[in-house]
């Protein structure tokens, strides 16, 4: 029988003995030590069991705060871990940024650069251009003038042949009128010796 059913027998028997109107209580001793002795025997293997079962609870205690400890050691390794990679993650991203950026303001450079020597090659362009220009408009020039002091030439030439051309022309008739003066002074010298 347990310890507390012990109690409860020792408990009834104290209220069932009680004398009415007064407060009194009367029992029976020897049943009283009878369950006083069995309480006595069943107490110390209670109380061992009680002292294992503390004992139990003390090792498994023990046991769950080492594995607490150990866990709490891995973990705080974990975090020290994935601390250490997210650290290098961000140095590397802030590296490759970094680069991107140091690239990107090269291409802006690159691009600045290239866009001024366009607008040097231009210049030059135009200048060679405007140089072009100018010097076909002085050989433009040196032709025209050429052109028409050799049109001038070529009229005086013209106008001088034309003249001689005349002249003989002019020399040529005048001979033939003296041939045709001297053919009707013929005929009318004829004519008068006839008439006479």
């Amino acid at each position: 029988m347990a310890s507390m059913d012990h109690i409860a027998k020792l408990e009834g028997m104290l209220s069932s003995g009680r004398v009415p109107g007064t407060a009194r209580t009367l029992v029976n001793l020897e049943k009283v030590n009878e369950v006083l002795e069995e309480l006595k025997r069943e107490l110390p293997s209670q109380v061992n069991d009680a002292q294992t079962v503390l004992r139990q609870k003390e090792a498994i205690l023990k046991q769950a705060e080492m594995e607490a400890r150990r866990i709490r050691a891995y973990a705080d390794e974990e975090a020290t871990t994935i601390r250490s990679l997210a650290e290098e993650q961000s140095q590397s991203q802030i590296e490759t940024a970094r680069v991107e950026a140091e690239d990107m303001l090269s291409g802006n450079a690159i691009v600045q650069a290239a866009e001024e020597k366009a607008r040097e090659i231009e210049a030059a362009a135009e200048e060679r251009a405007q140089k072009i220009i100018s010097d076909a408009q002085g050989k433009l020039n040196q032709v025209l003038a050429g052109a028409e002091k050799d049109a001038g030439e070529r009229r005086r030439g013209a106008d001088n042949y034309a003249r001689e051309v005349l002249f003989m022309l002019e020399e040529k008739i005048a001979d033939t009128l003296g041939q045709v003066r001297s053919g009707i002074d013929l005929l009318d010298a004829q004519n008068v010796a006839v008439g006479d």
